[in-house]
């Protein structure tokens, strides 16, 4: 009808259907005359149980007096919403058959929150699963048979709602996806056509005509997206809207609430364009890039190199500056040809309103080997932020905004011609916390921060995964498995960096609290258990691990990290401690008297040498300076070169043209970007070859060199890095005379524990093996199978050696983590402790003994209990429970049948 407002809903598949514009695009020229308005509410992995416009903090109820958006229904009553299309189903049928039962409840009761007195609802069925492109990925399509009941639920729920459904799961006959799980990014205007299709709007010629008013669209969401879902929530209208950045306090200088107050009038005139280029009275309003203020004063190049202090015995130069185009750096990486790519920002902190952004990747090189860049190309643009940057696969990942992107250059000119979604959903509540710092583990995981202003929620074909606040992001990319560590703020609340030693071992570092051992903190478990710290505060951004033949030899296998705020490059180096480590500083490498030295990233490169990337600011704080500070340097940038004098640097490896012999050699280098360079290019020929060829390479080798045991660790970390596993390989490493080899070996069977033939044997190799490390690996590996008696291997391996506060930690979540599987295995008789009295005390103790007990009390009632589980419950109560609980299951009135009496007895 005329003047409506229609408002969408749903998961990833609706944001980014409104992305693409097709859909409203279709609805805005059919109903051109009428002059419909449409609002985006849509959010990544939402459900019919949450919805990220309504459950994201702050967002519906503020803070401190601020207000925010109000619930639901308040956001459709403010928005004068007269039709609702919803899209939702997906991401509740991995729940299987099992909940469509409180599917169906919170379907029907959300309907009814989107209906209102009067608005129409249409219902769209979710699309079917589909078999993936790659073969690494799940197969969801088994799933079709849960999905089917979710959608049958979605068709009678909405009848009972008097709403339109739409059905697009029966006989669907084109392929939408490329994971199993997403439209993809090709087929969103076939996507589109075949739901206006069961709407009854019908174009034949698709979308031929229709190139001017798509422009107009996505122009319009554009626009509303950074009004409704906009970067630096939590500043608006979280916990940080009292501080300089959110309200400002002098006259000429707006805060970031004032700007966004502006937005609204651009959609204004944004939606009239649309319904005049719909009506064919106009072209589309391309929006103007807005200038840059002008240049503050800053120190050349020469004079800030002056102010440096090196440690004893090195050396700086500058690499590249702002005459090269870097300006703002956040992070470099370098290509497989010796290729640095910066991320530069000028939209930081914040979008202006309207504001298209332009944030860049540069792309330089030394081409005269002089440890200079002499060559600057924009290998990509039209970025926002991007602060995680790191290169494998042919290609480069970038993390910005809301979005994981991966860009490739297809015709080698040296710019991206080529722009994917990953995964999409990752928070942006605070922009100086989004996701940052990527770097690969040895076995080719990606590895990234977000701070406690950030919640992420993303779809992928293993399920939602989410991390909510303070966390770190553990990535598959092979098998775009993501799981969230650390999450609720368990472990530094603005991280800006995680770093391995040469086996593995990883650390995270804090903008503000410390360092700390992160490898305990492998489980992605939601239980909320503090991880301590071994290193002091500071202002951390960015650490590495210092190595390669030009280092000191005394250095090597030590740390850096940038401290910002002192303006310094510290050094840190670990000692053993039980299964994990202390810390102990050691003297800087580099301090700088300047004080807009601003180090925040930090990585060797691939000639060994040190390099920092300087953001060259004065202004240091997100939240105490103010938002659009005049004094704010957006014009420069540098990235400074360390060497150390007396030894060589490292020579250019060739890895396209070396051969597989050659490449597999790469992996005794002592430069650690040429180890995981050789493991990239490897995993690219012949991948199912990779664990045979692997193998034979270490039985090649003599048992008694002195790097053995460094070659076997390269081994298998080059088939975890193909996502290929090996057996032998495992077994091999796992009878390493090298502790650090067999605790990296259990890490890994745990990574393919789906995917071995022996998984729990090999486990219980390690589980009990003479080194804490080793068994605090087997005990993280536990925690993350599905084996219903992982966790008795794990409790078997705290009762029955020495434990710390390490083995502890991992041990606690472990059980948490895994208290589906066990306690399914304890009612069903399936997982047995026998006369282990000690590891299930140990597993009800860190399960929490209290209301462990009270759940053993229910089960031993239940009719669900199947009799091979009695005797398992009954143990536990009697492990646990006192004397009022005895007396309870020795009443015969306590038993439903005379096999559990006897259980009890």
């Amino acid at each position: 009808t005329k003047d409506d407002v229609v408002v969408f809903l749903g998961g990833t598949d609706m944001v980014r259907a409104q992305r693409s514009g097709h859909l409203e695009a279709l609805l805005t020229s059919e109903f051109r005359n009428d002059v419909p308005r449409f609002r985006d509410l849509s959010w990544e992995a939402d459900t019919v149980f949450a919805l990220g416009t309504e459950i994201d903090r702050w967002r519906s109820g503020g803070f401190r007096g601020i207000k925010g958006l109000g619930n639901l229904e308040t956001q459709l009553v403010n928005l004068k919403a007269t039709v609702v299309i919803v899209q939702l189903g997906k991401n509740e049928a991995f729940a299987g058959v099992e909940g469509v039962g409180k599917f169906v409840e919170a379907s029907d009761k959300l309907f009814g929150r989107l209906r209102g007195e009067d608005r129409q609802l249409i219902v769209l069925s979710p699309t079917p699963f589909e078999n993936a492109v790659d073969s690494l990925y799940p197969d969801l399509r088994k799933r079709n048979v849960d999905l089917k009941r979710y959608v049958n639920a979605l068709r009678v729920t909405a009848n009972d709602h008097q709403a339109l459904f739409v059905d697009l799961f029966n006989d669907a006959e084109e392929t939408f996806t490329s994971n199993g799980l997403h439209v993809a990014p090709d087929q969103h205007a076939s996507f589109a056509l075949k739901i206006a299709a069961a709407l009854g709007i019908e174009r034949e010629d698709g979308f031929d005509a229709l190139g001017d008013l798509l422009f107009s669209v996505r122009e319009k969401h554009r626009l509303w997206f950074d009004y409704w879902r906009p970067a630096n929530w939590k500043c608006l209208f979280g916990d940080d809207n009292r501080r300089v950045f959110s309200i400002g306090n002098q006259k000429n200088i707006p805060s970031i609430r004032d700007e966004r107050d502006q937005i609204p009038g651009l959609i204004d005139a944004a939606e009239l364009n649309v319904a005049a280029v719909a009506k064919g009275l106009a072209k589309p309003r391309i929006a103007k890039q807005i200038p840059l203020p002008p240049p503050t004063p800053a120190v050349s190049e020469e004079e800030e190199l002056k102010e440096f202090r090196p440690a004893d015995g090195f050396k700086v130069n500058l690499f590249v500056s702002e005459k090269l185009g870097v300006e703002n750096p956040l992070t470099m990486r370098w290509d497989a040809e010796g290729r640095m790519y910066v991320a530069c920002t000028w939209t930081y902190p914040h979008l202006k309103p309207g504001e298209i952004p332009n944030d860049k990747i540069i792309l330089l090189t030394d081409t005269d080997g002089d440890g200079q860049a002499d060559l600057s190309t924009v290998f990509a643009d039209g970025l926002n932020i991007p602060t995680g940057l790191e290169i494998a696969n042919g290609g480069v990942y970038v993390g910005q905004s809301t979005d994981l992107l991966f860009l490739r250059d297809k015709d080698g000119d040296g710019v991206a011609d080529e722009r994917k979604v990953v995964l999409s959903g990752f928070g942006t509540g605070d922009t100086h916390q989004a996701m940052n710092s990527f770097t690969w583990s040895p076995g080719g995981e990606l590895f990234f921060c977000q701070g406690d202003g950030i919640e992420s929620r993303v779809e992928t074909p293993w399920g939602v995964s989410s991390l909510y606040q303070a966390g770190v992001y553990r990535l598959r990319p092979g098998r775009l498995e993501l799981h969230g560590l650390l999450d609720d703020f368990m472990g530094p609340g603005n991280p800006w960096g995680v770093v391995f030693d040469d086996w593995g071992q990883s650390l995270v570092v804090d903008g503000a609290g410390g360092v700390s051992y992160l490898t305990p903190a492998s489980i992605p478990a939601k239980h909320r258990l503090r991880l301590g710290r071994i290193g002091n505060p500071g202002g951390y951004c960015g650490v590495e691990m210092l190595n390669g033949r030009n280092m000191p030899e005394s250095m090597r296998g030590q740390f850096v990290i940038n401290d910002f705020k002192s303006n310094t490059v510290k050094r840190f180096e670990l000692q053993p401690d039980g299964s994990g480590f202390k810390l102990d500083w050691c003297e800087p490498v580099l301090k700088s008297s300047h004080r807009k030295f601003r180090p925040v990233d930090i990585r060797m490169g691939p000639d060994g040498a040190i390099y920092v990337a300087d953001f060259y600011n004065n202004i240091i704080c997100h939240q105490d300076d103010y938002f659009r500070d005049p004094t704010r340097d957006l014009h420069h940038g540098r990235i400074w070169r360390v060497t150390y004098k007396k030894n060589p640097l490292a020579p250019k490896p060739a890895f396209a043209k070396a051969s597989t012999g050659q490449l597999l050699d790469m992996l005794k280098a002592p430069e650690r970007w040429t180890r995981q360079q050789a493991k990239f290019e490897l995993s690219k020929r012949r991948v199912s070859l990779v664990s045979d060829m692997a193998d034979r390479w270490v039985r090649r080798m003599n048992t008694n060199e002195p790097n053995y045991s460094r070659n076997l660790f390269e081994a298998l970390a080059l088939c975890a890095t193909a996502e290929v596993p090996s057996q032998q390989l495992i077994k091999r490493a796992l009878a390493s005379d090298d502790h650090r080899v067999r605790a990296y070996a259990a890490r890994i069977a745990g990574r393919w524990h789906d995917r071995l033939a022996n998984t729990y044997e090999l486990l219980e190799l390690a589980a009990n093996d003479s080194h804490p490390q080793v068994r605090l690996e087997a005990i993280l590996s536990c925690g993350q199978i599905s084996h219903t008696s992982a966790v008795q291997l794990a409790a078997q391996s705290v009762t029955r050696h020495s434990r710390d506060k390490w083995i502890d930690y991992a041990f606690t979540q472990a059980v948490r983590h895994q208290e589906r599987f066990w306690m399914d295995g304890l009612t069903e008789g399936t997982l047995d402790f026998a006369d282990d009295t000690d590891s299930m005390l140990a597993v009800f103790e860190r399960g929490g003994s209290s209301k462990m007990l009270s759940r053993l009390m229910a089960l031993a009632k239940s009719e669900k209990i199947k009799p091979d589980g009695l005797p398992g419950i009954y143990k536990g109560i009697a492990s646990l429970g006192g004397p009022a609980e005895l007396r309870q299951i020795f009443e015969p009135d306590f038993h439903l049948s005379t096999t559990s009496q006897e259980a009890a007895w």
